[in-house]
């Protein structure tokens, strides 16, 4: 893949993109590589697990700790996955020179070596040598870098991982770094020996709950503060007066907000309305935080009229300078039953922050009564949008090329099964005419598709035209609404501004150093 730092610094973060490449461009323009990967974590876009695992690898073969310690200082991005695995891409090359001298010496044993014995080795060998990294090593001046990352994980932390996460993780970084049990993990010094199989302490929490069962689970809230995904197996054993101590000490209100409908009773209501009354933090993304306003609403929740405040508040903080005029399409075919409601959550959202023009189609199209533009004015549309009659994405788009009316941003919510024409057009033909006789509009899909990483027959079409556009993608079934600050991102990466604030931001790494720029995302983002 050909990249370029100068024009498109953000195809380093949201592409596949090799170790070597990282590496090159961290040394072409250190302060504009570290200043893209700022802004698109501050935008919300995502980068990609493979971008963020090269990145800290590349970092470190160059021995550039402030810049690795500067994306270690964003725990929701380079957890102990990326850590492992940027390691082991350093470490590649020292191991397959192991299985190599294994391999040698087997070949000249007298005792006969099975030949899937020998088999195994080599394809070991080769997948070790196609992932080692061209630069660097896991030196002891990386794997101090990873120890004192280690020693500053807090106690809370360290049992979060023992009560949710697999050992095998901690047991392969600690191999590499030949981490100590007690000054590396000075906060919870028996951790790594229960990752290596010891029991933890009969006092502890992670101790006790070894014992947690469907018999004694109320008994053990009563005493222990236990994360409700830990409890989670035995919900239906619950009393209400233990839902409710969960939402009380539950450490995140969104926990709760979250998994309401499992704990739902009068208990678990009062916790949440006297949680933010006290003003604890609601960060859940807006789209999902929309998607439970919903499900409030309908159950005439007490808090609701709170939490609608939060939402109206993050709404407006929602900056999305898309080139207008902007218009979006929204699909409310039968084939788009399931999902309907939730995409007319994107739609109404995206209306309400961009100021857009709204349709909605079937066979034919129609506009809302009423263009949201707050919190209230979405849900009412979701919650009074059908979903009817067949798929002609084309019906919302003929009449603005009818017209000839100039539209810059086109946004097509759909499950892209398109079935019919409308006034003889299928979408793509209409598109292209349009581009053609009013306006060159940037297209992009907000797809509905049963499978995550497919591209949709609609998209599938434009792309082998060679027609450039963007897609962010839904599971049609189970869309996951967290994901919408994400389109977001992938929005403001296409305009201007993002180029402007890649440019602020790369003079502020100059001045300030990265360590500063990282640190004030942190704080900005509440981390």
């Amino acid at each position: 893949m050909d990249i370029d730092l100068e024009t498109n610094p953000q195809d380093y973060f949201t592409g596949n993109v090799t170790v070597e490449q990282h590496y090159n461009g961290q040394n072409e323009n250190r302060e504009r590589y570290a200043a893209t990967m700022a802004v698109l974590q501050e935008n919300g876009v995502d980068v990609a697990q493979n971008a963020r695992i090269r990145a800290l690898a590349a970092a470190w073969a160059r021995k550039d700790f402030k810049l690795a310690e500067s994306f270690l200082g964003n725990r929701d991005n380079f957890g102990l996955n990326e850590v492992l695995k940027a390691l082991q891409l350093l470490d590649a090359g020292r191991q397959a020179r192991v299985l190599e001298k294994k391999m040698k010496m087997l070949q000249v044993s007298k005792n006969k070596v099975k030949s899937i014995t020998m088999g195994k080795l080599k394809s070991d060998i080769d997948n070790l040598n196609k992932m080692k990294s061209p630069y660097g090593s896991a030196s002891g001046a990386v794997c101090k870098h990873i120890r004192r990352w280690v020693q500053h994980f807090t106690a809370k932390e360290l049992v979060f991982y023992a009560i949710h996460f697999p050992k095998e993780p901690w047991k392969k970084l600690a191999d590499i770094c030949h981490f100590h049990p007690q000054k590396d993990f000075p906060s919870l010094d028996w951790f790594l020996p229960y990752c290596y199989g010891q029991s933890a302490p009969a006092d502890t929490t992670v101790g006790r709950m070894v014992s947690m069962n469907a018999e004694n689970v109320n008994e053990l809230l009563e005493g222990l503060n236990i994360p409700y995904l830990t409890v989670k197996p035995h919900k239906d054993k619950l009393t209400n007066v233990s839902k409710g101590r969960i939402a009380d000490r539950e450490d995140k209100l969104d926990t709760v907000l979250w998994w309401y409908e499992e704990l739902a009773c009068p208990e678990v209501e009062d916790a949440v309305q006297r949680r933010l009354e006290k003003g604890d933090p609601v960060t859940l993304p807006i789209g999902k935080l929309l998607e439970r306003l919903m499900v409030f609403k309908s159950r005439n929740a007490k808090f609701y009229h709170d939490l609608l405040k939060i939402a109206e508040y993050k709404l407006k903080q929602i900056k999305l300078p898309l080139e207008s005029p902007v218009f979006v399409m929204g699909d409310a075919s039968s084939s788009m039953s399931v999902a309907v409601k939730t995409s007319t959550i994107i739609a109404g959202i995206l209306t309400a922050i961009t100021s857009a023009k709204l349709s909605f189609f079937n066979d034919t199209h129609r506009e809302p009564d009423k263009v949201p533009t707050n919190v209230e004015e979405v849900l009412e549309l979701a919650l009074n949008t059908p979903a009817s009659g067949c798929t002609a994405n084309a019906a919302s788009l003929y009449p603005y090329y009818e017209r000839k009316e100039v539209l810059k941003t086109l946004i097509m919510v759909t499950d892209e099964e398109e079935n019919t024409s409308f006034q003889n057009f299928r979408f793509k033909e209409l598109y292209t005419k349009y581009c053609e006789e009013v306006y060159p509009a940037r297209l992009v899909f907000v797809s509905f598709l049963h499978f995550q990483h497919s591209k949709g027959q609609m998209v599938t079409r434009f792309k082998a035209s060679n027609m450039d556009v963007m897609q962010c993608v839904f599971h049609r079934s189970q869309p996951d609404l967290t994901k919408l600050d994400k389109l977001f991102g992938l929005l403001s990466a296409e305009t201007q501004s993002f180029e402007e604030q890649i440019k602020m931001t790369e003079e502020q790494v100059r001045k300030q150093g990265v360590d500063k720029v990282f640190e004030k995302f942190k704080s900005s983002q509440g981390q």
